[in-house]
């Protein structure tokens, strides 16, 4: 080990000469990175020689019929908030909501309606349409049935 004292020294076959305080710190940044180089030599060797583990999942049909629930749920959340829809109602009765609906669906068969909650009422809301154009022609066909329906763009 090299000692501070000294004011000349070979490293590496190099003569190194300065004053005692700096060889001291020199020294033991030396000391430092030899250990840094030590530990990343064994942590090398040890892990190139540890076992591999292997993970086993078992999915059962419960799993598979919550993923799909969630999937959907976030496919319905996602549709809504890139569309315009038609509202057909708006208020505190879900009983009303959920007939409106199935009324709608009996007189529009095949487009897409749904009850939404926004605190604090409830909203049947209508179809899905890209734009507003499409949205306003869509609903001159839907007021002959529900004259107070309006157009809607969702944004939450």
């Amino acid at each position: 080990m090299l000692g501070c004292p000294v004011r000349a020294t070979k490293f590496f076959g190099i003569i190194i000469s300065c004053n005692p305080l700096k060889f001291c710190i020199f020294e033991k940044y030396i000391n430092i990175m030899k250990s840094f180089f030590l530990l990343v030599l064994v942590n090398f060797f040890a892990l190139g020689h540890a076992q591999q583990s292997v993970n086993r999942f078992i999915i059962t049909d419960k799993v598979n019929n919550l993923l799909a629930q969630r999937a959907n749920c976030l496919a319905q959340t996602k549709t809504s908030l890139k569309y315009y829809h038609i509202q057909l109602y708006n208020g505190q009765n879900i009983n009303k909501a959920r007939t409106l609906k199935s009324q709608f669906l009996e007189n529009f068969p095949g487009t897409y309606a749904i009850v939404e909650w926004e605190s604090p009422e409830f909203k049947v809301w209508v179809g899905e349409y890209e734009n507003k154009l499409s949205a306003d022609q869509a609903l001159l066909r839907i007021r002959k049935k529900y004259p107070n329906a309006f157009v809607v763009n969702p944004k939450k």
